[in-house]
């Protein structure tokens, strides 16, 4: 269609017919503003209403369409000024109720003798009754068929929009509108994948004639939302590798070759792979800008150490961002220990360390070559003398404009992002697709997967004697409980209350300590450090300790009210265990009530992987719910889904850069439209 159409399209959406001021003032609670968001507002599913059912084989508990007479229609008052809409309807085969609970004005639109068709749920109501069915009154006229006798789109509603109003609505924007939809598809690609005009796809994807045009319609949107993210992430890895402004870091040392030679094991083969990634970039003149994705307990911070003690032997100080400050604190302590040999100095900088001025000005004046912090680092009275690395564990806690003042503390220093959450595969080529990326994708040798199970309450008993018999074995134990202390708005375990009762009843003979987030750093310390030195048996404690704290020791963790805990977080919790060379165990507690805690439970007991865990969360929870999806621009996807459409995303991918190396700016005409998508993306995430 030519330009002047494309006005037409992005109209208001009250120049809808049967669209007002008040209706449209109601779809922007769905973000519905233009003709446009109407059309491209999907439907969430299908009802197929095409077969009809006689009403002698309608049966209890079915969804049928009926296509029935009316014989008579009231209105019945009930309780609380509330009515309900009693129409009696018959074919050939027998007689039947139809009834619309609170809607009692809907009498008045069967007269008797008027033919419909009814599609509902059966249920009863002095016999057998139709619930609340979407109806269609029959006029002769097939194409004004919306609600039932076909194929009905479902969409996701608002308050006091409903869906026949819906409906109608989109059929009217079609009809007035479809034909204008612009076509933002290059033709080779639509013709290469099969792929519909796109003025029929939007008819087809409303108001399909079978559920596989309906699919092939949305999977023709889906490609192209996913076509135009991966154009902006491949331009902006493309831009960035073509930059030559970083530092070339010296990566053959004498520091890095002491610290290789007083590693005591051997790298893994996945570790020593990421070590030389890391290092060609920060040998390259480009700045690197690399995500180290690993499982918890993989070994990734003997991998950054690598990039750590090769900056220093250029003379350049290294920053690690984490974001907390307990997690900031375990770091310091664990680069510490691995850099004192190197006389490599680690410093510490949160919102709550003492002598943080006279750290600051060590930092300024170039005497500190390693930090340690929190968002105390991106502070303006931070300085940095020369910084040449940045390092940000668990970097999607952070916002894009927080990472970014960090590098500006320096002068294009690399960039190293560590994650040990996992990452489903279609997110990690899509929210960190602009990132080169390493994975350690193997366990150190000597770790066993930990054993993992749900414990019946009957069972708790045995359990509690498990931990004795353990403590006695010289064996170090986790208790995680949700919550800190007693809430009247939800019935969870509070950790204060069960270390209190445990520690005097049944573990009375152990040493037991508590920890959660509101106790003061030096208290939290002093905890972590008994219970690493082995002086405690059972630490209590919320999911303060969810990253961070290395103990070989401890062989069992155990979880109350699992099901309150997302897939990951659990799956990060049971890494705390597993360390060490002994089999380790954990045990979930609590009774789910509902189905996907039922099956968050089931996928820990029955999966080790941490990517799998990661692709069975992101089916349960969608991807909305990721760390980094909506910052990203990702959670307003209308058509793509990113839990189903790996396919359609791995193709896009190739097209991506099949265009890009024919085109990398982007000029031609017919890359109009996937160059502002790209842009759209590349603002979002720059």
């Amino acid at each position: 269609m030519p330009d002047t159409n494309k006005p037409a399209f992005d109209r208001p959406v009250d120049c809808v017919s049967g669209i007002g001021p008040k209706s449209a003032a109601l779809l922007a609670n769905l973000g519905i503003v233009t003709v446009r968001d109407l059309l491209f507002h999907f439907p969430r599913d299908y009802q197929d209403r095409r077969h009809v059912t006689p009403i002698a084989n309608a049966t209890e508990g079915d969804a049928v369409t009926v296509e029935a007479e009316v014989v008579r229609a009231r209105m019945v008052r009930l309780r609380r000024r509330m009515s309900l809409a009693e129409v009696t309807i018959r074919d050939g085969t027998g007689e039947m109720k139809a009834t619309w609970f609170g809607r009692g004005f809907l009498a008045k639109a069967f007269r008797p003798g008027v033919k419909a068709l009814f599609s509902g749920p059966v249920g009863k109501y002095n016999g057998l009754a139709l619930k609340n069915p979407d109806y269609e009154i029959l006029s002769g006229d097939e194409e004004d068929r919306l609600h039932t006798g076909r194929i009905v789109p479902i969409y996701r509603l608002t308050e006091k929009v409903t869906q026949r109003m819906l409906r109608r609505w989109v059929f009217a924007a079609l009809d007035a509108f479809g034909r204008h939809a612009p076509e933002t598809l290059p033709k080779d690609l639509c013709s290469r994948h099969g792929y519909p005009p796109a003025a029929e796809a939007l008819q087809t994807v409303h108001f399909p004639d079978s559920l596989d045009a309906a699919r092939a319609a949305r999977n023709r949107f889906a490609y192209e939302e996913l076509l135009g993210i991966q154009i902006g992430v491949l331009s902006v890895r493309a831009g960035r590798h073509s930059e030559e402004t970083g530092i070339r870091h010296v990566v053959d040392g004498p520091g890095l070759a002491a610290f290789r030679a007083s590693l005591p094991f051997a790298l893994t083969s996945a570790q020593s792979r990421c070590v030389a990634d890391i290092l060609e970039d920060m040998a390259s003149p480009r700045p690197m800008v690399r995500l180290l994705q690993g499982d918890v307990g993989c070994g990734k911070t003997v991998v950054a150490l690598h990039a750590v003690v090769a900056a220093a032997d250029g003379g350049f100080q290294t920053a690690l961002m984490a974001p907390t400050e307990i997690l900031a604190e375990q770091h310091a302590l664990v680069l510490r220990e691995w850099l004192a040999p190197l006389d490599l100095e680690v410093m510490l900088l949160t919102g709550s360390t003492r002598g943080a001025s006279k750290t600051r000005r060590a930092v300024a004046a170039g005497k500190c070559p390693v930090v340690v912090g929190t968002h105390a680092l991106i502070q303006e009275k931070t300085e940095f003398h020369n910084l040449g690395l940045a390092i940000i564990d668990e970097q999607h806690r952070f916002g894009v404009l927080q990472r970014g003042r960090l590098v500006e503390k320096g002068l294009n220093p690399d960039m190293l992002h560590m994650t040990a959450t996992p990452i489903p595969r279609t997110l990690a080529i899509t929210v960190y697709g602009g990132m080169d990326v390493s994975v350690i994708d193997e366990l150190p040798p000597g770790r066993q997967p930990v054993r993992t199970r749900l414990v019946a309450p009957e069972k708790v008993a045995e359990l509690y004697a498990y931990v004795c018999d353990q403590a006695r074995a010289g064996r170090q134990t986790y208790f995680i409980c949700p919550l800190v202390e007693e809430s009247d708005k939800r019935e969870l375990k509070a950790v204060t209350t069960h270390y209190d009762e445990l520690s005097a009843g049944l573990f009375a003979d152990l040493r037991t300590a508590l920890i959660h987030g509101r106790l003061p750093g030096p208290e939290k310390d002093a905890v972590m450090h008994g219970f690493k030195s082995g002086e405690i048996d059972v630490l209590f404690s919320t999911t303060v300790i969810e990253v961070g704290i290395d103990v070989p020791n401890a062989t069992t963790v155990i979880i109350e009210d699992a099901a309150q805990f997302g897939l990951t977080q659990l799956h990060q919790l049971r890494g705390r265990i597993g360390r060490g060379p002994e089999q380790s165990h954990c045990f979930l507690l609590g009774d789910p009530k509902t189905d996907d805690g039922k099956r968050r439970l089931e996928a820990m007991c029955a999966t080790h992987s941490g990517f799998d865990i990661a692709e069975e969360d992101l089916k349960l929870r969608g991807p909305g719910e990721f760390h980094g999806v909506r910052q990203a621009g990702l959670s307003d996807l209308r058509a793509a889904d990113l839990v189903r459409d790996v396919r359609i995303l791995d193709q896009a991918r190739r097209d991506a850069l099949e265009i890009l190396e024919r085109d990398p700016r982007l000029e031609d005409p017919i890359h109009a439209h996937l160059a502002d998508v790209a842009r759209r993306f590349q603002s979002i995430n720059a």
